[in-house]
């Protein structure tokens, strides 16, 4: 079953049906001030962080569900009748109802007894407040008297202690009402305040929720709505709401627009003249071409013509999109994971980095300096920081140097080097760079050393990396206190560090470091073949008693997804051993909706496993199919060659390929999300966890750079493609250090892969140049 469809002119998906099965949503705003919108107008919003800095109130898993959100409510002063452009909450039906989700806003559009009401809600020019721009128009052949109620619902700024100290908050908290703006701050708090505001002449207000709302009634059936007015409530102490009541006559065929704006002020004494110039709906009108314009240029900077159409919607406008999204947020705040207690992901950010680097390079080196700051001096790094306060951790347990994760570090060499060969900015890895313990600086490049040297330092029984409290695979707890446990996964990620480190070290010509890390490279790789294969494909990892998990000796998980992709990114199998390992995930592991990451699931809690075992059959990490780990299989078929089985797999998982599917899948369609409950499952082929997901970044990088083949390097821009037999070739768009590269791929022959000659500008090249900024540039690729 559908519930809408891409819209791929206007860059939108149009949802035509409210009742989606799970809210399907969209982010508004740019990383510091923000916000989620669902297709009904539900979500919330924050400012900079959503754990310390939440401006409204969202309440999950509640029934009804979706609740509250940023509501519009249309009444009509003759029969009383209300309703909500968006449906909810009030749930009238409507005659007719629209979701358009475009890149950075939302508009929700509906019609009831000839009144068109249209809201869109966007973040104006990187501000620290939301627009909510309404539009009324009356289609009807007689006159219509109206009101126009916009609510939302306050939360006390540190969000934990909202739900956890009710008490206190509800004491403290007061609302205030001053020229069309209802500002909301603790009693106590001299200079910040949430705030909302309109330019338009106010009937009545509220700040009060329980006054707005009455007693025994919901967001559906508010008092203040229902009466045909709102009280002038001042919240002096319960639970704080901003609301508004105008009246609005319209003529036949008459239209009406309006702007209120949703915010959060440092200083409240400047939130007039901080919104005044919005409050007009012709200058929000601009701001909203303006924040068009960004998202084009954004995602222009590489472009796609291929022979797949859902493979160009996705490389050219939602992949790119999701990457930017993600890399705002990482994993902290969605409707999954709540912007409390989990912060930003280190491990997530780092490879977040690779989704962005090609369209905001600046923007992705100062969240590299950020991460950086979060390691310490022995090379490992917190698992998290919250942004606002810069304070990092572990997740749920003290920091000690005996508890760290075996492979965080190790991404922060990833995404360094993935900049300087964006960017060709050397110098970066000579800045001085504080470690977290606020005294001791070193070098970007020492560093990434003593990333790799922690790992070398802590090793295992059979000389690979310690597992830690865990790897990438949160869910493999593997150390219940002996310290033995390792992690063949996190050894061949080191491999594929320690090999960026090489490949650095020559452009750098520093042969002496080039050295060292071409030994820890082959030391370790030597280490994981001589104790890791099991014949037909690498095991996972060694419990704390020296037990394999991922080998054929298992009755379950006899075989793991990670192991295998790394065993190829990472260099450390040959060219049998590789061939043998991706035959294997296809035999064991592929499935008609993705591949699972290990089989066969566990199917009772095993506390030598871990969190693992938590999960049912076919659940997240336990045999479901965890999106992130998809790509990395995209990536080790094309470095084989094998074009026609990455591009496979790449379509499997692509979400525009469920969108007639949606009632099992249940997620959006036109984001990735991080899993899909597996095969073994009995609700096979359901998506979970949508939006904030690394499946975003890697997809990103498997597509345009290693299917397509366009990816930076150092010196050049690389074009080397892997792809389709069947496709006759592509063309693609890619701005590179400010030139603009025209590509052409031509496949006469119908190959996967190999280059037979590179013309730049009509003459033959080795390798594509490094172009002043500003110049274009046509490149045409003959394939063997």
């Amino acid at each position: 079953m559908r519930y809408g469809y891409f819209d791929k002119k206007k860059k939108e998906y149009a949802v035509t049906r409210p009742d989606t099965p799970t809210p399907w949503i969209n982010y508004i705003g740019s990383g510091n001030y923000g916000g989620i919108v669902s297709n009904t107008g539900g979500g919330y919003s924050f400012h900079k962080d959503p754990q310390n800095r939440r401006v409204t109130r969202y309440r999950y898993n509640s029934i009804p569900m979706d609740r509250p959100g940023r509501y519009i409510y249309i009444r009509n002063k003759n029969s009383g009748e209300y309703w909500n452009p968006g449906y909810q909450p009030v749930q009238r039906k409507l005659d007719s109802y629209s979701c358009r989700h475009g890149m950075g806003y939302t508009v929700l559009s509906g019609e009831y007894q000839g009144v068109i009401g249209e809201v869109t809600y966007f973040v104006p020019d990187d501000k620290n407040f939301e627009i909510w721009h309404v539009k009324l128009s009356n289609t009807y052949g007689i006159a219509q008297s109206l009101q126009v109620f916009a609510y939302s619902e306050f939360s006390f700024w540190d969000a934990i202690l909202d739900q956890q100290n009710v008490d206190w908050v509800q004491q403290i908290n007061q609302g205030r009402f001053d020229d069309g703006i209802i500002t909301y701050y603790p009693y106590h708090v001299s200079d910040n305040a949430a705030f909302f505001a309109t330019g338009e002449k106010v009937s009545s207000f509220d700040t009060n929720l329980e006054t707005f709302i009455g007693k025994y009634r919901s967001e559906g059936n508010p008092i203040a709505v229902e009466q045909g007015g709102c009280s002038n409530s001042i919240s002096r102490r319960m639970n704080g709401a901003g609301a508004f009541c105008i009246d609005v006559d319209l003529k036949s065929d008459e239209e009406r627009e309006m702007v209120f704006i949703l915010g959060f002020a440092e200083d409240r004494t400047a939130i007039k003249e901080d919104i005044k110039e919005y409050l007009s709906p012709g200058k929000a009108k601009e701001a909203l071409t303006r924040l068009k314009k960004y998202w084009d240029d954004y995602t222009g900077r590489l472009s796609v013509e291929t022979p797949d159409e859902d493979m160009n919607l996705f490389v050219n406008v939602w992949n790119q999109y999701q990457c930017k999204t993600t890399f705002n947020w990482s994993r902290f705040v969605s409707l999954y994971q709540l912007g409390l207690g989990r912060g930003m992901g280190i491990r997530d950010s780092a490879q977040d980095t690779l989704g962005v680097m090609h369209t905001i390079p600046e923007e992705a080196k100062q969240l590299i300096i950020k991460l950086l700051k979060c390691q310490f001096t022995d090379g490992r790094a917190y698992h998290l920081f919250f942004p606002l306060t810069g304070e990092g951790g572990q997740g749920d347990a003290p920091v000690n140097k005996f508890d760290w994760y075996s492979d965080d570090h190790l991404w922060l060499i990833l995404a360094v080097n993935a900049y300087v060969k964006e960017t060709g900015d050397f110098a970066f890895l000579k800045e001085l760079i504080l470690y977290n313990d606020r005294s001791t600086s070193g070098t970007v490049l020492n560093h990434l050393d003593m990333a790799l040297e922690f790992t070398r330092n802590n090793k295992g029984p059979h000389n690979i990396a310690l597992a830690g409290r865990a790897d990438w695979n949160d869910t493999l707890n593997l150390d219940t206190g002996k310290g033995a446990a390792e992690s063949v996964f996190t050894s061949m990620l080191y491999c594929r560090a320690a090999l960026e480190m090489v490949e650095l070290c020559e452009y750098l010509k520093n042969k002496e470091q080039g050295i060292k890390y071409t030994g820890m490279y082959e030391e370790m790789k030597n280490a994981i073949n001589s104790s890791s294969w099991d014949g037909e494909w690498y095991k996972r990892a060694f419990d704390d008693n020296g037990e394999p998990l991922g080998s054929k000796e298992n009755k379950f998980g006899k075989i793991f997804i990670n192991s295998q992709s790394w065993a190829i990114l990472g260099k450390v199998a040959d060219c049998d051993k590789a061939d043998k390992c991706m035959k294997s995930v296809d035999r064991y592991l592929n499935s008609k909706y993705g591949i699972v990451t290990m089989y066969p699931s566990y199917n009772e809690y095993d506390e030598t496993k871990g969190g693992v075992t938590t999960y049912p059959v076919g659940t997240k990490e336990n045999g479901g199919i965890f999106l992130h780990t998809n790509p990395w299989m995209m990536i080790s078929e094309t470095l084989l060659g094998n074009g026609d089985k990455a591009f496979e797999y790449y379509r499997r998982i692509l979400p525009a390929k469920r969108n007639d599917d949606a009632e099992l899948y249940e997620v959006e369609p036109y984001v990735y999300c991080q899993n899909i409950l597996g095969k073994e499952n009995p609700q096979f082929g359901v998506g979970r966890n949508s939006w904030l997901s690394g499946t975003a970044a890697w997809n990103m990088v498997a597509s345009s750079q290693h299917i397509l083949g366009i990816r930076a390097n150092y010196d050049c821009l690389i074009v080397d493609p892997c792809i389709p037999a069947e496709w006759q070739g592509f063309k693609a768009k890619r701005v590179f250090r400010g030139a603009v590269y025209n590509i052409e791929v031509q496949n006469p022959n119908g190959v996967c892969s190999g280059i037979s000659k590179i013309t730049v500008d009509g003459a033959e090249v080795a390798k594509i140049p490094v172009f002043e900024a500003g110049t274009t540039h046509s490149v045409v690729v003959l394939m063997k």
